[in-house]
This record gives C-alpha cells, structure tokens and sequence, in this order.
C-alpha cells in the first residue's frame, strides 16, 4: 500500500506542491555532534512513496549525514532520469546554498573557499570528498534534478519519514558499534560515511 505525503493534522503543508511529478526528501543528524549519524531518503511519485533508503555511521557530524543523504538522493534522483524533473527536499541550508550557489565558487578556487590570502582555517571547504562526489554525481546526471529547501520539523510528511529514517540509520550504527564492542573486537568494522547505499 502507497504511503500518501498528506500528514494528518499538518498546518504548513500544501498538497499541490508535492502531487505531481517526482520529489525526493533527505535528511541527516548526529547526536551527539559529532557523535553517532544517520541519514534517510524517501522517494514519490505523483504524492505516492516509491522507495527509501537509510544508513548511518557511528562517527559523523550533523553536516556528513546531512550530505550523504543528498548524495542518496542524487543518486535515486539519477535513476528516475528518464523523467522531465526531479526535486530533491532537503531541510539544511548547508546542502540547499552548497548545491546551489557555493560549490562553483569552490570548484573555480580548485575547491578552496577563499584565496591564496586568507587564513588557513576559513580557505578550507569542510567535508570537500563529500561535495566532491555531490559534484560528480549531479555532473552525471542525465536529467532535471534541482536541490530546494524545505522548512523541517513542520509537518512535510516527507520531510518528516526522512528524519524517522535518518534516526533509524543512527540507531542502527549505535546498535553495529556495540555489536563490534560486545564480540571483543579489537578493530572496528567500521563502514565509511563516504560509501553510500543507492
């Protein structure tokens, strides 16, 4: 049975907004930060849940989860392709201004922030193999994928399964991290946050 993006008792939704055509939400979290992380996508079509997806680290920040659920979405996005358009959600100002108005500056700079000039701290783009592979993959894609930000916590049911997920993915990474402690482990197995699910 399909789920529906409609959330009963939502004050701040608009149903012809999501309806029709393709949208993705994703989010991320880490708590503490940095601490445990996890990231989760959800997929629609025509208002309809097609597919999700979630993942999590055990050592992450808040941003890293933030931008490996994007990078999932991207890639889900890239799979639906053959359709006109494709709009990502994501409820981070980091992920939605990063995409759409940073990282060409960044590229330009040979993905530094600032010049030759400026201190070492403030010319280093933080997470820059993740907003590398973001690059790469929207670089990739064959369709019209844009990357729009949408308020979170507000009832967007989309926006709300993608943080259930995303704190499924953390809990599941605790879980994975104390398995590991329990069986007297000496080297964690430990999945790295640049690795993604598609």
């Amino acid at each position: 049975m399909a789920r529906y993006l409609r959330k009963k008792g939502s004050k701040d939704f608009s149903p012809s907004r999501f309806a029709a055509g393709f949208h993705i939400f994703c989010d991320g979290a880490a708590i503490p930060n940095p601490g445990a992380g996890g990231w989760g996508v959800v997929v629609y079509e025509d208002g309809a849940e097609i597919a999700t997806a979630h993942g999590g680290d055990y050592e992450a920040t808040n941003n890293q989860m933030e931008l490996v659920g994007l990078l999932n979405a991207i890639e889900k996005a890239k799979v639906l392709a053959g359709n006109p358009a494709v709009t990502i959600w994501s409820d981070s100002q980091y992920c939605v201004k990063g995409c759409n108005e940073w990282m060409p500056g960044w590229k330009a700079k040979g993905w530094f922030r600032a010049g030759e000039n400026a201190e070492p701290k403030n010319r280093v783009v933080m997470n820059v193999e993740l907003w590398k592979a973001i690059d790469e993959a929207l670089s990739s894609a064959a369709g019209n994928i844009s990357i729009r930000w949408v308020k979170g916590h507000c009832g967007v049911a989309g926006n709300e399964h993608a943080d259930q997920l995303a704190e499924q993915g953390r809990q599941e990474a605790i879980d994975r991290s104390l398995d590991n402690s329990i069986l007297g482990r000496t080297v964690r197995e430990r999945r790295s946050i640049f690795e993604y699910d598609v």
